[in-house]
């Protein structure tokens, strides 16, 4: 009989994340099934990301076993077109009756229910690796506010010359426009020294690893003492990056901005119990 990857994923799981991920036979994926924790893992929102089992035939159909409303189970079923189906079920026999249907390649999909929308579904069923890495695209997004008030003063300064306004009407501007070039000019050297950064992080797990192409360390959650978060000063500042400092209970410290991981993406992965918010700008810690 065929075997099929199964996995599994918890309520304390992101979008993506999985645990324990393998092929298994019929007979693994209904002793994975029937040894799940399923009342332990009640008292979520139901949704396609929540503690469930998923499985995956050779053809890329998935099967995601889950949790319902009322002490109930739901079956959600994505073919390879991502259409979506769902079917709820207060057994979990019944549960085990379609993942056998579905080993054997003849699933009845007449009990399911058609959900007509159909955007994003696949991102539920899919592994990801949360892998994260220096991007040019987001330092430039970061740095927006920036680029604008330089060519807003270069642009005035070109327009300036033009005509026979004094020396003191073009410095001005010109002072400015250098200035908001020397800022780029930093955050480009800031950019380039962290180029090749990488952060692997999921909510879930409690171990991540942080380093550069040469150089990894893995490290626990649990040995967290505290997170410094440094932001903008201010919410008309220009500035929009953001560094994090994150120090261990052994006294070491590692430290990245959101050209690596966007705030709201790090602040997700970590208890907020720990997250401390600093009075300092981010802008000279990059």
């Amino acid at each position: 009989m065929s075997e099929f990857t199964s996995k599994l994923q918890y309520k304390t799981y992101e979008k993506g994340e999985y645990s324990d991920e393998k092929v298994r036979s019929l007979e693994e994926t209904l002793l994975l099934i029937n040894n799940f924790p399923w009342e332990e893992q009640r008292g979520v929102d139901i949704q396609l990301t929540g503690p469930s089992v998923t499985i995956q035939d050779e053809y890329g159909n998935y099967l995601k076993a889950a949790l319902y409303f009322r002490g109930k189970f739901c079956l959600y079923y994505l073919d390879l077109d991502h259409h979506l189906y769902e079917y709820h079920t207060p057994e979990l026999k019944d549960v085990c009756a379609v993942v056998v249907d579905f080993f054997n390649g003849h699933i009845d999909l007449d009990k399911f229910e058609r959900n007509l929308f159909s955007i994003g579904n696949k991102n539920h069923f899919t592994s990801n690796d949360f892998v994260y890495r220096v991007r040019a695209w987001r330092v430039i997004l970061l740095s927006w506010g920036i680029i604008i008030f330089f060519l807003i003063f270069t642009i005035f300064v070109f327009f300036i010359v033009q005509t026979t306004a004094p020396f003191i009407v073009i410095l001005v501007p010109g002072l400015l426009s250098l200035f908001m070039a020397g800022i780029l000019l930093y955050i480009l050297n800031r950019y380039l020294a962290c180029s090749n950064q990488f952060l692997q992080v999921s909510k879930g797990n409690s171990v991540f690893s942080f380093g550069n192409d040469t150089n990894e360390q893995t490290y626990d959650k649990s040995e967290i003492k505290e997170i410094i978060l440094f932001g903008p000063l201010g919410t008309r500042s220009p500035n929009t990056f953001y560094v994090f400092e994150i120090y261990f209970k052994d006294k070491s410290v590692i430290k990245f901005s959101n050209m690596l991981i966007s705030d709201t993406t790090f602040m997700n992965k970590f208890s907020t119990d720990l997250i401390v918010y600093s009075k300092r700008s981010s802008f000279w810690l990059l």
